[in-house]
């Protein structure tokens, strides 16, 4: 199993910044690679399964997760039908305050049938990477 932790700082307000997070509808809007859509009810709310179907080109694959937990600003999916590369996947989403900031915490713990390193750097953190830009646009954009 392979884990890293992705931090991204916002200037907005931990409240602010979790309504946005905590439904799987924007977040699947705000990720462009890979292309997700969404089906069914994306509410994060513990024993919902979030449904998705995973874009690259022209192949179209399911990802379905539970939320296994949830808290005070945090929320826990684990991959129930994933696509591969991946063959275990788990991510802790959180909110906290630090100073005048509310900083994401994405937590993200996976196993792959390819070596994770590439997983990681290659599809995982140009993902995250794409997908806090477009959070910050969206949160610029509320103001």
């Amino acid at each position: 199993m392979r884990q890293f932790d992705v931090r991204t700082p916002y200037d907005t307000s931990v409240d602010t910044l979790w309504t946005l997070l905590q439904d799987a509808s924007l977040l699947s809007e705000l990720t462009s690679f890979p292309k997700v859509t969404l089906l069914g009810d994306g509410a994060s709310v513990e024993g919902n399964v979030v449904q998705l179907r995973i874009e690259v080109g022209p192949i179209s694959l399911p990802w379905n997760s539970a939320i296994t937990l949830t808290g005070n600003h945090a929320f826990c999916d684990q991959g129930v039908k994933l696509p591969f590369p991946f063959r275990r996947f788990s991510h802790v989403h959180r909110v906290e305050q630090v100073g005048g900031q509310a900083i994401m915490v994405d937590e993200v713990t996976f196993d792959s049938y390819v070596p994770a390193v590439l997983v990681e750097y290659f599809v995982l953190r140009p993902m995250f990477k794409a997908r806090a830009e477009a959070f910050r646009k969206t949160l610029n954009s509320c103001k």
